[in-house]
């Protein structure tokens, strides 16, 4: 297999980096440094080095691997910054190392959902969505969601790396909305109930509910029964592409309509909201991509969802026309500060006529 190259092939010359920092040889010839990432935080490098330097030979029998490819494995490691080396097989945690921790942050979670076999299948197949604007499917005809049945450590994954999103908006949303006119708040699609255990600390007179799957809310259940407003906290099992939820007067939706096409995002939130009652409020909380056609970091996340699932970054205007048209009424949009983005969440808020 080839090695890197230093210059532009022919000419001599330095290549010229991308917008983000980044040389085309970076780009092109490492793409598996995300995947020497990933498996940094799937063999729980950090946590082993936690307390100090350790031998290769010591942490490959720990883990059960190979002695001279896992040395290979942390020389990696080595070269992307997480660990250092002292040559002679022993390895140190780096600060940026240490930012893999499970529990520390977005980045552990993050590094293996995307990397894990569902995200990394999909994205090697976007050239079939680019030619018929449809999302991939692995060699068995499954979408992401489907492969995810047959692999709940990869769907644990994937509800981990929401999990920090939503601890993210859950603490902006508390900090920066104001809840008190609200006492029955329903969560859509609200996974592990992060972002309304959030919400109702800052609103101890609401109540509130968290919609998903049967198999979803059981372990958001008994992940949330030690909660201090577990009293005030329930879930509702179901799926929001056939059933609703009970009636509230405030109806959340975070980061899901992104994961789907206009058409399937429109079923999910008139079959979700059928019981909203006339003077209910919806609250979108998304990213949203500016209007205009100049390019948007947001435009590689929606590439990436409309490989694996099918949905999209949209346009604050593209998600007042999606809201309008299942009988909401859009009334204003407030930005709301992330703590760990320089983007901030846009939550849209409309209602009920």
């Amino acid at each position: 297999m080839p090695t890197a190259p230093h210059t532009r092939h022919g000419t001599g010359q330095q290549a010229s980096p991308a917008p983000d920092g980044r040389s085309l040889s970076q780009i092109v010839f490492r793409p598996w440094d995300c995947q020497v990432v990933a498996t940094a935080v799937r063999f729980e490098i950090p946590e082993r080095l936690a307390s100090g330097p350790r031998k290769s030979a010591e942490l490959a029998v720990a883990i059960g691997a190979d002695p001279a490819t896992f040395t290979r494995f942390l020389d990696a490691c080595a070269i992307l910054g997480l660990v250092e080396s002292d040559g002679e097989g022993t390895y140190t945690l780096t600060e940026l190392g240490g930012t893999l921790a499970r529990g520390s942050g977005p980045f552990p979670a993050m590094a293996l959902m995307n990397m894990g076999e569902g995200m990394w299948n999909r994205m090697a197949k976007l050239h079939e969505t680019i030619l018929t604007g449809r999302p991939a499917k692995d060699d068995r005809g499954e979408d992401l969601y489907q492969h995810y049945d047959h692999h709940p450590e990869e769907r644990l994954w994937h509800a981990e790396a929401m999990a920090d999103l939503s601890n993210d908006a859950g603490r902006a949303l508390a900090a920066g909305f104001d809840f008190g006119p609200y006492h029955r708040i329903v969560d859509i699609g609200g996974s592990l109930g992060i972002l309304l255990s959030h919400i109702l600390t800052g609103a101890p007179h609401a109540h509130g509910t968290v919609f998903d799957l049967p198999a979803v809310v059981e372990r958001g259940r008994a992940a949330r029964a030690d909660s201090p407003v577990a009293d005030r906290l329930d879930f509702f099992g179901g799926s929001f592409f056939e059933d609703a939820p009970p009636s509230a007067d405030l109806y959340l939706i975070k980061q899901v309509l992104c994961d789907w096409g206009d058409e399937d995002g429109a079923r999910i939130l008139r079959n979700s909201l059928r019981n909203a009652p006339s003077g209910s409020r919806l609250l979108v909380v998304e990213w949203t991509r500016p209007a205009g056609g100049q390019p948007d970091h947001l435009d590689l996340m929606s590439l990436c969802l409309q490989t694996v699932t099918g949905g999209r970054a949209r346009t604050e205007d593209e998600f007042i026309t999606l809201i309008e048209s299942v009988g909401f009424r859009y009334e204003k949009t407030t930005p709301v500060p992330s703590a760990t983005s320089p983007r901030p969440w846009q939550v849209l808020q409309a209602v009920r006529p």
